[in-house]
């Protein structure tokens, strides 16, 4: 009697052990597909928060979408490139090819002009070649930049302006510079509460304006001498 109990009780363990092996693989699996479909309910939960946000900062969240791209082994395309290739074209179709430099940012778009574009040495008023750039690239920009505000910067070199100038300083000079250019596009039908012009004079030059002994890198004096207009995506509140 004990002998045939003990063997039915090795049955039944062995019967047992099969079970939970086979159900471990089942539950396995489970959890692995519940562990991804949780990933993907928290990054639709990641994105739709950003978006309820009033002000949405473009930069912050193309940086935590690249961010997020390259975690999952995706490919990040910057934004814009189209709008970029667009506003190039136009350019270079209006005779500005190497008097400027554009670039798609996570924040938007950047078009930096060498000085001599638009302005004689020590003044404001646009050239008659730049105007004629103006007018022929600002449809394309307004055309394919509706959703952006328009930031206009104007930079000078570190060389003083000239005694006797209309202008005081570096700053007021690299001001109007920027105001100049902002007429145009009021004239092409911007709007103005998306229209900025600043002024940041000597402060912010791309390479040193002098060597280690003081001396005028002339060229380099020359690239810090521009004006840089940014298309910066429009915030929702501004809309």
């Amino acid at each position: 009697m004990s002998a045939h109990g003990h063997g039915k009780k090795k049955t039944l363990i062995h019967a047992q052990h099969d079970d939970s092996h086979g159900g471990g693989d089942d539950h396995g699996e489970g959890n692995w597909l519940v562990s991804y479909a949780d990933m993907m309910t928290l990054l639709v939960g990641f994105f739709v928060i950003l978006l309820s946000f009033a002000n949405v900062d473009q930069e912050k969240y193309e940086k935590a979408a690249e961010s997020i791209s390259k975690e999952f082994g995706g490919i990040y395309q910057m934004p814009y490139n189209e709008i970029v290739d667009a506003i190039r074209k136009k350019l270079e179709e209006s005779g500005a090819g190497g008097q400027f430099t554009i670039s798609s940012t996570q924040a938007g778009i950047e078009i930096s002009f060498l000085g001599t574009v638009f302005f004689v040495s020590g003044a404001a008023d646009v050239k008659p070649e730049g105007k004629i750039l103006l007018d022929k690239v600002l449809p394309t920009i307004k055309k394919e930049s509706t959703d952006f505000d328009v930031v206009i910067e104007g930079h000078t070199d570190d060389v003083p302006v000239a005694i006797g100038s209309a202008y005081k300083n570096n700053f007021e000079l690299s001001s109007i510079r920027a105001c100049r250019v902002l007429d145009f596009f009021m004239g092409m039908g911007f709007s103005k509460a998306h229209l900025t012009a600043v002024g940041f004079g000597e402060t912010r030059p791309l390479v040193p304006n002098r060597d280690e002994d003081g001396e005028a890198l002339i060229e380099n004096q020359s690239k810090n001498r521009r004006v840089v207009i940014r298309l910066t995506k429009k915030s929702s509140s501004s809309l």
